[in-house]
């Protein structure tokens, strides 16, 4: 308990000075250890360099400064502790997978950017040539929040959806205001669903009081709180050919994992699966439901 409380102390005096210059002197003295030993302390209880952990942090600061507000990148830049756009747009492409530019234009879900995690390769996908394909995972946690989405009649993936519905539905998703999210494609539960709603849907997730303006032929569920673990592939080149085989390849290597070397379950039936919208310098990233093994 002592060690957690020290790290929270550290990551806390980091995220309070993020906009200042950060030296080890600084955090040491404010913890009260050796400028030695707080290094040390760090990367054993976090498995982190202090200095990289600081980059990174200010790496996210800067991402949701872009998304939120907007602004010159050079002003990001200068004001997250990088001494150059060159500097900061090689960094921020690295860590993300897409530079700050398209970053700033997009708007892409912080969250869903995870350039850490567990690796999970080679598999053996036969002749479409992604035996070599990284996919990344992590576990994410999700509190209770409401779903408004379009319901199809019987479509179990993305083709037979806009075989229904046509293929615009995620445009008008993007023009709600107030979600927590980007727009998701989600195979629901079935007891989230009535008998006349399609597996497969499109939709968007908002605040549980959510209050905003719902277009018609809008629905609502009501998400529970819970566990996912994130499948996220390595960037690819944008092509419709790639990015078939790119998703076909994660849905393959989720196939195949075993969440339970990780002390997790399977939990498809308690929340609903979702993918985002393939970008080729992002990669494919779907989330499946889990639970703690008990």
């Amino acid at each position: 308990m002592y060690e957690e409380e020290v790290v929270k102390e550290i990551i806390s005096f980091i995220d309070s000075h993020l906009n200042e210059e950060i030296t080890l002197k600084k955090i040491s003295d404010a913890v009260c250890y050796s400028e030695e030993h707080t290094s040390r302390f760090f990367k054993k209880e976090t498995g982190e360099n202090l200095f990289d952990f600081i980059r990174c942090r200010r790496l996210l600061r800067a991402a949701e400064r872009l998304k939120n507000e907007g602004g010159k990148i050079i002003n990001v830049a200068f004001d997250h502790g990088f001494n150059s756009h060159e500097v900061f747009t090689r960094a921020f492409s690295t860590y993300f997978g897409i530079s700050p530019k398209r970053f700033r234009k997009i708007k892409p879900e912080i969250k869903h950017f995870m350039p850490k995690g567990l690796k999970v390769f080679p598999l053996d996908y036969g002749e479409n040539n992604m035996a070599n394909l990284i996919i990344f995972t992590q576990v994410m946690e999700k509190e209770e929040r409401r779903l408004l989405f379009y319901p199809g009649k019987k479509a179990t993936h993305y083709f037979e959806y806009c075989d229904e519905l046509g293929c615009d539905i995620w445009g008008k998703l993007l023009e709600i205001q107030g979600t927590l999210d980007e727009p998701l494609g989600l195979w629901l539960p079935e007891k989230l669903r009535g008998d006349s709603c399609s597996p497969y849907v499109q939709g968007v997730e908002v605040p549980i009081d959510f209050s905003g303006d719902i277009p018609a032929g809008i629905e609502s569920v009501i998400l529970p709180a819970g566990t996912f673990m994130i499948f996220q592939s390595q960037p690819y080149e944008e092509s419709d050919e790639k990015m078939i085989e790119v998703i076909q390849a994660v849905q393959q290597g989720i196939k195949e994992y075993k969440p339970q070397s990780y002390g997790f379950e399977w939990a498809e039936e308690d929340s609903p699966r979702y993918q985002l919208a393939p970008l080729g310098e992002r990669g494919y990233v779907e989330a499946v439901p889990v639970r703690k093994i008990r």
